[in-house]
């Protein structure tokens, strides 16, 4: 045992930190995997970037969307050809 001391010649690496740092970095994983924002293409072929994934109302008359600024709009429903994830190809 004195011999391990004597070639390591610093302090073990405490094994109770390991889970902390296993959990904290799952945690940041998680909260980033959230982030995902979508693509809403117009029949005018503009597009409107979107927080979170849209939400058509009950109605179905119109999608309502939380744009980039955190302010939350809505738009007919007949403008929207389609919603995607941020980036994805077609």
């Amino acid at each position: 045992m004195s011999i391990i001391k004597s070639i390591s010649g610093h302090r073990p690496v405490r094994r109770a930190l390991i889970p902390r740092a296993i959990f904290a970095s799952l945690l940041t994983a998680a909260a980033l995997c959230g982030c995902v924002r979508y693509d809403m293409t117009l029949t005018n072929g503009g597009a409107v970037t979107n927080v979170r994934k849209p939400i058509l109302d009950k109605q179905g008359a119109s999608w309502i969307y939380i744009s980039h600024d955190g302010k939350t709009n809505s738009i007919s429903a007949s403008r929207v050809v389609k919603i995607v994830p941020h980036g994805e190809k077609d």
